[in-house]
């Protein structure tokens, strides 16, 4: 399934040994020349679980890079800028705890050896993802989920990031709660939310709608008219008259 399984393999990121117990998810990135990894993962000490967003770099040789020291360099602003995303989403409560990020060299098991491998930490998060529980949900869940979406976005947007990839894997829906999550930050991108091509993000919004998770284009709420007709006397106040 995995073009490299990082399933049952451990590491020790900041004196966590995190063992990788389920691979979700594996991305091919070739402007950056990695391969992208989200997966579940259990501190082998403690028992705890996590979730373990990885970015592993790959020989640049089978890349046609103009300048391999420069990709180096934009590649580690990426995984910096999704450091500060997951940190400013986590403290917001609208995406994963963060708990700690690490760059290794790495091992000799790996794809390219002694190239980089960057990590982040979180916490698990709650509720189910969104892609195995979508034809599940509720239309009062999905209206729910769409303006909440939104506000995450628009979190983002304020902070100078967007997504420029979207896909409903990306979150997680805890219903007990009724809560959103934005799980993994793959496409993230910067943006510049002074610029006049920048719009905040509403339930309306193409970024929202992408995800396509949604059974009917979205209409705004109608708002219900005020009454015209008179009050009746007996029912006005006694200063009316």
């Amino acid at each position: 399934m995995w073009a490299f399984s990082l399933e049952g393999r451990v590491f020790d990121i900041e004196g966590r040994k995190l063992k990788i117990e389920e691979q979700l998810s594996e991305v091919l990135d070739r402007r950056m020349g990695q391969r992208h990894v989200l997966a579940k993962a259990r501190n082998i000490e403690n028992k705890l679980p996590s979730l373990l967003k990885i970015r592993y770099q790959l020989n640049p040789k089978y890349f046609d890079f103009d300048d391999p020291k420069e990709v180096l360099e934009i590649a580690d602003q990426h995984y910096c800028h999704e450091v500060e995303a997951t940190v400013l989403l986590g403290k917001a409560g609208l995406g994963p705890r963060y708990l700690a990020h690490e760059t290794h060299y790495q091992p000799e098991w790996m794809p390219f050896p002694d190239g980089y491998v960057d990590f982040i930490v979180m916490q698990n998060p709650p509720g189910e993802n969104v892609n195995e529980i979508q034809d599940e949900l509720t239309d009062r869940q999905l209206a729910s989920i769409r303006t909440q979406l939104a506000h995450i976005l628009e979190t983002m947007r304020k902070s100078d990031y967007k997504l420029v990839q979207q896909h409903p894997s990306y979150l997680n829906y805890d219903a007990r709660t009724n809560r959103l999550y934005l799980i993994d930050l793959e496409g993230l991108a910067y943006t510049d939310s002074t610029s006049s091509t920048s719009f905040p993000v509403d339930e309306e919004s193409p970024f929202v709608e992408a995800f396509n998770i949604w059974r009917a284009p979205y209409r705004k709420p109608e708002r219900v008219a005020p009454s015209d007709q008179p009050i009746k006397k007996e029912n006005r106040p006694p200063w009316k008259t």
